[in-house]
């Protein structure tokens, strides 16, 4: 059959599932999505219609490249894997030039936190430290632990800030020294090769008990912005 006309009957299932109350042999998913959609404001409708335009496009991507997908950790990154195909920048990078920046941007957040041990959510390190979820969000908003704002799960923590007996070492103080920089960077400054320190992260030096070494390459961090 015509890639054309799978395509058309495609949508047209689609179609048929955001106006069936009762959809018979169809995804959960799918069938959650239609209630939804149709719960929905005028505008909010006809962004939903758009964005299943894109994934039936989408659909179109080579086995390979959906699997690869499709072995993301997360809903957000699955999408993120597909849209940077390059069938797919070819065509997102004609209405904005600077998509690839973008998306290669998120993909790089989420490979530096993969890579370092993964993040906790609030509870997890409240039961980790003995303490309460409010007592955890007090440490962040006084600079004593690391927590990034990670899309719609709000507050999550990097595991590399955490050692069997609690917080790494003389994290309070380097915390402090950066400041000025956002969590993001904070965050790069600990698991990055440092030119200061002879090569060597941050942590690692943090974690044999240099801690001035790293606080004197924290503050001139933080006054120029490099490391």
């Amino acid at each position: 059959m015509p890639a054309k006309r799978v395509a058309a009957k495609v949508r047209a299932a689609a179609a048929h599932s955001f106006t069936t109350d009762s959809p018979q042999s169809t995804p959960e998913w799918l069938d959650r999505l239609r209630r939804r959609v149709q719960q929905e404001t005028p505008a909010k409708r006809e962004w939903a219609e758009k964005a299943a335009e894109f994934v039936l496009e989408l659909m179109d991507l080579s086995e390979t490249a959906l699997s690869d997908a499709a072995e993301a950790p997360d809903n957000w990154h699955a999408m993120f894997r597909a849209m940077r195909s390059a069938e797919v920048l070819e065509q997102i990078q004609k209405s904005d030039p600077l998509a690839r920046a973008f998306l290669d941007g998120l993909d790089a957040k989420a490979r530096l936190i993969e890579q370092n041990g993964g993040v906790f959510k609030t509870e997890q390190v409240a039961d980790y430290l003995g303490i309460t979820p409010q007592a955890v969000n007090k440490r962040r908003a006084l600079r004593q632990l690391v927590g990034l704002t990670f899309r719609k799960r709000g507050y999550v923590f990097p595991a590399w800030q955490f050692t069997d007996r609690g917080a790494v070492p003389g994290l309070e103080q380097i915390l402090a020294a950066l400041a000025d920089h956002d969590e993001w960077m904070q965050n790069v400054f600990f698991i990055n090769p440092n030119t200061r320190l002879g090569g060597r992260r941050p942590l690692d030096l943090l974690r044999e008990g240099e801690i001035q070494e790293v606080l004197d390459a924290a503050r001139e961090f933080g006054q120029h912005g490099a490391a």
